[in-house]
């Protein structure tokens, strides 16, 4: 972790940043060395432009340099533009969809950034994050391509990934990038922790995004964004996904609290989410009535919490994953797309563009992989 010293005294990074985001807006550092890591720590964890929403009413004396507050303000300014034309072309994609019979629900930044944080901007995301129905797939396809899209280079596999993405590069040089998600989760444990149907059926609009724009609503939104760092990113805290969990808890009534805590413990993953409000609090003083709390405690043992254990690596993930499927037919047929990704996958992630020799230096190739693979395995590294 990143750390500054201020007189003498050790702060992490994120402990500053937290304040700042909490309405603190004096400036922890003196010395200039120490501004530039935290600055530097901010950009980090891609919160450059929030800080900047949230230094807006500083002053001299609050002691931040003029040319600092200016400095971020040119940056978020240049931020601002590009998400209006994320903006428009969300609102058309799913104008797009919609007009081909596909019922898109956003999930995670987007939608949050639109409804949550003080400018889009602000909530800082790589794409958008779009579920749909399996049976929705070939459709989604065509849309997608008919608008410019194409796959990016990955592995694919029925349960390997359970989602795909499709990319541009606009005129503007600006990137766009959706997932589409026919699954929660590639972790077999999560996959069906929430399904399309569960999501429409509570879905709110988001009126930024155009008139087909919908999302989870505020209690599903929670509980994703309560588990998402567990189940995909292998319990990591990043300052935005648990402000993201601040700002949606801070928004539900008593009675969304009460279904909250229920469908946390019916879902089986009530250790994850009280780990998750519990961190949120520790940072933003996030309130959480008792009740939930004590019910959150009250669940009993649940195969989901081991994803709390720290250091977690890729073959913790994928054994959880294969010790989670019904069948030995899935767990060799998971097993099967690990180690043998499609062909077309592995000659254009070796560069290899002549087909008789693709043929010939295939078996080579996928040889080279699962060494290199187990390698990185050995050494930590992956």
């Amino acid at each position: 972790m990143i750390v500054i010293v201020d007189r003498g005294a050790s702060t992490s990074v994120a402990s500053a940043i937290a304040a700042i985001l909490r309405g603190d807006r004096r400036c922890p550092v003196t010395a200039p060395s120490d501004l530039t890591e935290l600055l530097e720590g901010a950009a980090a964890e891609e919160l450059t432009h929030l800080l900047c929403v949230c230094l807006s009413k500083a002053t001299e004396p609050d002691g931040w340099p003029a040319g600092v507050i200016g400095g971020l303000v040119r940056a978020a300014r240049a931020e601002d533009a590009r998400e209006l034309v994320r903006q428009h072309e969300i609102a058309a994609v799913l104008v797009a969809l919609s007009e081909a019979g596909v019922r898109p629900i956003l999930l995670k930044g987007a939608p949050l950034a639109y409804s949550l944080y003080p400018t889009p901007a602000s909530r800082p995301r790589i794409d958008c994050d779009v579920m749909i129905r399996h049976e929705d797939i070939p459709a989604v396809r065509v849309v997608m391509a008919s608008r410019g899209y194409v796959a990016p280079l990955g592995c694919e596999g029925e349960l390997l990934v359970r989602q795909f993405a499709m990319a541009r590069r606009d005129m503007l040089g600006i990137d766009h990038q959706f997932d589409f998600h026919w699954k929660i989760s590639s972790q077999a444990l999560f996959t069906d922790l929430l399904t399309h149907a569960e999501l429409a059926r509570a879905a709110i609009p988001i009126e930024a995004l155009g008139q087909c724009a919908l999302a989870a609503g505020p209690v599903h939104a929670l509980l994703l964004a309560c588990v998402h760092p567990v189940i995909h990113h292998r319990n990591n805290e990043r300052l935005i996904w648990t402000y993201d969990v601040h700002l949606l808890a801070s928004r539900l009534s008593g009675d969304d609290f009460d279904q909250f805590a229920g469908l946390a413990a019916e879902k089986k993953v009530a250790a994850i989410v009280a780990h998750r409000l519990s961190l949120s609090h520790l940072r933003f003083g996030t309130s959480v009535p008792e009740r939930v709390t004590a019910r959150l405690a009250e669940a009993a043992a649940e195969p989901s919490r081991s994803y709390l254990r720290p250091g977690r690596r890729w073959h913790h993930e994928l054994l959880s994953n294969v010790n989670a499927l019904p069948s030995w037919r899935d767990r060799s047929r998971l097993l099967r797309e690990v180690l043998f990704p499609d062909r077309r996958y592995m000659l254009e992630a070796y560069g290899v563009k002549s087909r008789a020799l693709g043929l010939i230096v295939v078996p080579a190739l996928y040889l080279h992989r699962g060494t290199w693979g187990l390698l990185k395995v050995l050494l930590g590294r992956k």
